[in-house]
């Protein structure tokens, strides 16, 4: 099959269900790629001063396959995914982003690979550098902002980081004038826990999608009648078992 008629993160999401994470960070790996030359998802260049931080499903994709590495036990693969992420980000803050805001989120990430590789003290640093950034912004709708493209792939990486313990998009930004403060307090706090969470149940499950509760679908693994349609597929709610594919 060649690459234009492929779906990587679909392929990554199908193999998380599954538990084979070499092969989920591989095709994570790939998504962050094709996303970042514009050939998957988006159709954006990462380099295009018009990108509107488009970059930032590529950073999450780089993060998830950070990930999914540490859980397939090879931690180099791992610490190469998050020395990659940064350089991107980095690049992104200082050479492609004009916003303020995003600019500070290009930083988030950077702070997210930090600890990724297990660096807490260089994470705290930069999400105290994300922090003045936001200030700077000194954006009118702070929640509104946190719909930005780059803005909502992080929000996106820490929403799928929670399940299945299904955190809410207010737990993390909250409404109002605070919702960026809240947003990186909450990702400075929690996005460590719920690594270390991950790694230790040893299972990182698939994002959300449209979710339908008590459907007529029925888990072959758990019997739960709850359901995540994504990536092409029915997987269960519950357990992340793929119930059937399209």
């Amino acid at each position: 099959m060649s690459t234009s008629e492929r779906d990587h993160r679909d392929e990554a999401i199908l193999a998380l269900a599954a538990a084979d994470y070499r092969a989920a960070g591989d095709a994570y790996t790939h998504a962050a790629y094709g996303e970042l030359a514009g050939l998957e998802n988006h159709y954006r260049e990462a380099l295009d001063r018009d990108s509107q931080g488009w970059a930032g499903d590529a950073l999450a994709a780089l993060f998830l396959a950070g990930v999914c590495y540490r859980l397939a036990g090879q931690d180099q693969r791992a610490h190469n995914r998050a020395e990659q992420g940064r350089a991107v980000a980095v690049d992104q803050r200082e050479h492609v982003l004009e916003a303020a805001v995003d600019r500070g989120e290009a930083t988030a990430f950077v702070a997210d690979f930090h600890a990724l590789a297990g660096d807490r003290s260089a994470a705290a640093s930069a999400y105290d550098r994300a922090g003045e950034l936001y200030d700077d912004a000194d954006v009118p709708d702070p929640a509104g902002t946190t719909t930005r493209p780059l803005l909502q792939a992080g929000t996106d990486l820490l929403l799928q980081l929670s399940r299945p313990d299904d955190v809410s998009w207010d737990d993390v930004h909250g409404t109002g004038s605070g919702a960026l403060a809240r947003r990186l307090r909450f990702r400075r706090n929690r996005l460590p826990e719920l690594l270390d969470g991950r790694l230790e149940a040893g299972r990182l499950h698939p994002p959300r999608g449209s979710t339908e509760y008590d459907a007529d679908f029925q888990c072959p693994d758990c019997g739960a009648s709850d359901v995540n349609y994504v990536a092409d597929a029915v997987l269960c709610l519950r357990c992340a078992s793929v119930i059937e594919k399209r």
